[in-house]
């Protein structure tokens, strides 16, 4: 009987785990998203664009900044590039891309959902 608690406990935790490797997964998209956006106020696609989104994510990953530090930063690096945007238009930008992974994401939880209640519980 112990067993069993163990086993429902281990895999509680494992579905936990997967749930914020997905958030954090969908949540990186989203900042890639948004850098991309930002390169192509530039005019700047390709190796640029993924090198300017791996320092976002790196810097949310260092704990250095929030969504909002994120979005300040990369309007005042627009603007050292001389490309004004407003920080609603990069909110606006971020929420959109937070909202298509979430959207994805839920699918894939629902899946995941579905297929652990067709295994049979221990």
């Amino acid at each position: 009987m112990l067993k069993a608690f163990e086993e429902r406990e281990r895999a509680a935790e494992l579905l936990f785990v997967r749930g914020e490797e997905m958030r954090f997964a969908a949540h990186c998209y989203a900042v890639r998203s948004l850098a991309a956006y930002a390169m192509r106020k530039l005019g700047v696609d390709g190796q640029t664009s993924e090198a300017y989104a791996r320092a976002l994510i790196a810097t949310l990953i260092e704990g250095v900044a929030d969504d909002e530090a994120l979005i300040t930063r990369v309007q005042a690096d627009l603007a050292a590039n001389g490309v004004d945007v407003p920080l609603a238009e990069l909110r606006i930008e971020l929420m959109r891309s937070t909202a298509q992974t979430a959207g994805a994401a839920g699918l894939m939880s629902a899946e995941l959902n579905q297929s652990s209640r067709s295994q049979p519980v221990v």
